[in-house]
């Protein structure tokens, strides 16, 4: 529903607005189908932006800011930014406009990111961050929390090594084994293109509930803006395409046409356009591996909640300390799950009237079971000892302290050049073996300013 008409060439204009979906069907594809059609009068009074911020959990889907221009809504001529939240019920599939009292001043803001985290509060809490307003950067020490069933935006203080103001990055995030929630952030670039671009490597994870954030310290080689990101199974996120803002490409073609046999001489890094992060060595990775473990924290995340309560940025309210106060972490099993066991055959016609065997395996049983009793016991003792030396005094659960969950959720990245900014360094073109089991490619929406229209899409290394 949101997102732009491309800017390259005779592009065409672009269409009513309309709401689609997309079905996967297990296979490897699926089917679109229009949900609600151009003349449906719930789309009245509404118009689609671009680089709002977007997000979509547990039965609400929201839009936040962005701007209108030609190029997203056919009768507009003046682009105007707009103000305020749309959220749309799943369920009814009816939208509510309302106002965004609490974020901006101006309730607005573009380029930036929103993360659904169905951890914490009663239906889960969205995530604001970064972006900018009227050319003016949000920085990510300060966190927008927006709980939309009371359509209440909270400003949260973050602490620790917090990235620098951006856009154009991207987010996935997921919930750990130990009771934490991980957001995970990767690239993005300033505000400009050519020489006054400034790309970035680096790769940040703001842990939740603490709101700490925390720097990942690896070799800068992969810096790009415009990518999304995704989390796609165990401690894994997939980097899904992205733009090279190298000024040698863009420093003598902004203002004209754009000689497109040069810029196809930046071909990506990653095979394809795809990079594969493990959330838990804190690597890139060369393939995509399936039926993973549950991810589990990294040691820089377990390091920090082993010597800081959980809580380490104080919430700026009691009604958000509440709120993470409630959680819904699930416990995962490590069982390998068995199939149905209602039997459809019929009974033995002719039972043994007594079986030696039975009888032995039902006294090797037996003590097998008191064993088991007093196993159970013993860990039972130990894990009140371990509760009460770890026992919160302000009634946050501490995130090691809660049952293994299911990683279910994305995780959100981004990393810079060594711990300096990336002043449009052009993508290394070094060898990078092929995934052997490439995910399907999903959809991202790339954020542009205005004068950001003259970017092509980076080429693929060819496949080997």
């Amino acid at each position: 529903m949101t997102g732009k008409v491309s800017g390259f060439g005779d592009a065409p204009k672009p269409l009513p607005l309309s709401l689609w979906s997309f079905k996967p069907d297990g296979t490897g594809s699926g089917s679109w189908n229009e949900e609600i059609a151009t003349n449906d009068s719930r789309l009245n009074n509404l118009k689609r932006s671009d680089a709002a911020y977007v997000a979509s959990g547990g039965n609400t889907a929201l839009m936040l800011g962005g701007r209108v221009t030609e190029q997203t809504d056919p009768e507009t001529i003046n682009e105007y930014k707009l103000p305020g939240i749309v959220k749309f019920n799943m369920t009814t599939q009816e939208f509510t406009k309302s106002s965004a009292t609490g974020f901006t001043a101006s309730e607005t803001g573009t380029d930036g990111q929103m993360h659904y985290v169905p951890s914490f509060g009663p239906d889960g809490v969205f995530l604001i961050m970064g972006g900018n307003d009227n050319d003016r950067l949000f920085d990510f020490e300060n966190i927008w929390v927006y709980e939309a069933v009371a359509n209440k935006f909270y400003n949260q203080t973050a602490g620790g090594n917090a990235p620098a103001g951006r856009i154009d990055f991207c987010l996935a995030g997921i919930n750990s084994i130990e009771g934490s929630y991980e957001i995970f952030l990767y690239g993005g670039t300033n505000l400009h293109l050519g020489p006054d671009a400034v790309l970035y490597d680096e790769i940040y994870i703001l842990t939740l509930p603490a709101f700490h954030w925390l720097k990942v310290d690896y070799p800068p080689q992969l810096p790009r803006g415009g990518h999304s990101c995704n989390a796609i199974g165990g401690s894994q996120i997939v980097s899904v395409g992205g733009f090279n803002a190298n000024p040698d490409l863009y420093g003598d073609v902004l203002n004209s046409a754009i000689d497109k046999s040069v810029l196809d001489t930046s071909a990506d890094p990653f095979t394809q356009g795809l990079g594969i992060f493990d959330l838990t060595t804190l690597t890139w990775a060369d393939q995509y591996t399936a039926n993973v473990s549950p991810y589990t924290q990294s040691g820089m995340v377990r390091e920090y909640y082993r010597d800081n309560p959980p809580d380490g940025s104080q919430f700026s309210t009691t009604d958000l300390r509440d709120i993470f106060r409630t959680t819904h972490f699930t416990p995962v099993s490590n069982a390998t799950p068995q199939p149905n066991t209602t039997s459809t055959s019929p009974p033995n016609p002719n039972p043994p009237s007594s079986n030696t065997g039975a009888i032995a395996g039902g006294v090797v049983g037996g003590v097998v079971g008191l064993a088991a009793l007093a196993g159970i016991f013993f860990f039972l003792r130990r894990l009140q000892r371990s509760r009460q030396q770890h026992e919160p005094t302000n009634g946050i659960p501490h995130p090691n302290d809660h049952e293994p969950v299911h990683s279910s959720q994305e995780l959100n990245i981004v990393q810079e050049a060594g711990g300096t900014e990336y002043k449009g360094a052009q993508l290394d073109g070094q060898e990078i073996h092929e995934m052997q089991h490439p995910p399907a490619e999903m959809e991202g929406e790339n954020f542009y300013p205005e004068q950001r229209e003259r970017i092509y899409e980076m080429e693929a290394t060819p496949r080997s």
